[in-house]
């Protein structure tokens, strides 16, 4: 008997509430980058304000973020080879986590019992002294 592997399925409530906060300040960002002309133009965001997007992502949904999440969250607003860029740039200055099933979060919401699941171990003391700070 051939077993079907379980397929993740995106928190989409938790989708729609990280991405209305992220197209609020991609507006933000966006009407700062448009010219004094009668017809409006919209450059690319940089890397530091994608950045910044995906790290407010991560803080708004207060819980590991999946691949296909942080997609549907940033569809419109940036490709995948750029995010995949980004995060990987997060990812090595240890300023996320990667977990298992390629899920992504910030430090302080890294569950402790999914501690073995972190693929970046140079975040792993960072996470237990937030932990630690915490509990205090």
């Amino acid at each position: 008997m051939v077993q079907r592997q379980q397929t993740y399925k995106p928190d989409l409530e938790k989708v729609k509430r990280v991405r209305e906060k992220v197209l609020k300040a991609y507006n933000e960002i966006a009407k700062d980058l448009m010219m004094d002309t009668d017809i409006p133009v919209v450059t690319a965001l940089s890397d530091e304000d994608l950045e910044e997007l995906i790290l407010l992502a991560l803080a708004e949904a207060k819980a590991p973020v999946s691949w296909k999440e942080i997609k549907l969250i940033f569809q419109g607003i940036a490709g995948e080879d750029r995010l995949r860029k980004i995060l990987s740039k997060l990812k090595a200055t240890n300023t996320i986590a990667e977990l298992t099933k390629t899920r992504y979060a910030l430090p302080e919401y890294v569950p402790l019992n999914e501690l073995n699941k972190v693929k970046n171990p140079g975040i792993i003391s960072k996470i237990l002294k937030i932990k630690q700070t915490n509990i205090q």
